[in-house]
């Protein structure tokens, strides 16, 4: 997972974006990762998560982002073993999978991240729209829809 969150962090500073990546911080106590991860879930605009792999702390992220309404952006890996429906029916969550990092990479760079919000769109699953104007457009499927 260490080139994929490489990857996302890239493509998000290169766009001016601050990214909050705490795998790559040195160890601290279970009492510090908690409370430091709690305040900058509490603090960002947007989740990116890659969900290949179960997590109990990236579970417990994605429950806090939830109950804020913070948008996620959920990244799956073709391969994987298929992701629990519990994760998948959840609100507020957009999820893309793909094969190798250069569609990951298409996807952060061509979304406007900086106007994500949750929403449900009208054609598909996905719970996550970009707001522009009076328009909406889908960070999922990319369809455009009048608000």
């Amino acid at each position: 997972m260490d080139d994929f969150y490489r990857c996302v962090i890239d493509v998000l500073e290169k766009q001016g974006t601050t990214v909050f990546a705490p795998q790559f911080l040195p160890p601290v106590s279970p009492v510090h990762v908690y409370r430091r991860d709690v305040d900058q879930v509490r603090k960002s605009d947007l989740l990116i998560v890659e969900v290949s792999h179960a997590s109990l702390g990236v579970g417990m992220e994605i429950m806090l982002a939830i109950q804020l309404k913070k948008p996620i952006l959920l990244f799956r890996h073709k391969d994987a073993r298929p992701l629990s429906f519990m994760v998948k029916g959840a609100d507020g969550m957009a999820l893309f999978e793909y094969s190798d990092l250069s569609e990951v990479v298409n996807v952060l760079r061509t979304r406007d991240l900086e106007n994500m919000i949750v929403a449900q769109c009208p054609s598909c699953d996905s719970q996550v729209v970009e707001k522009t104007g009076t328009m909406i457009i889908c960070a999922q499927c990319q369809k455009k829809h009048v608000m």
